[in-house]
């Protein structure tokens, strides 16, 4: 399951990557040279955001495991 943020910076990532592409076709050092740019943030922000979202997926595994432990060791 992906969040929305992380659909949205695979989307940045992907486009900044396509206008890198074009501005090397065009020759459009600038250009390529931002897209790199942008490109990398995207994707070190795609890895921070996924890595949140691992985090707080786990703890809350985690939480809800401790509350079937609790409810199985009740008496009937």
């Amino acid at each position: 399951m992906y969040t929305k943020t992380e659909y949205r910076l695979l989307g940045l990532a992907s486009a900044a990557l396509l206008a890198t592409i074009g501005a090397e076709l065009l020759g459009s050092q600038l250009l390529v040279t931002v897209g790199v740019g942008v490109f990398a943030l995207a994707v070190a922000a795609l890895f921070a955001v996924m890595s949140v979202v691992l985090a707080v997926a786990v703890a809350r595994t985690t939480d809800l495991n401790m509350l079937d432990a609790a409810a199985a060791d009740r008496p009937r």
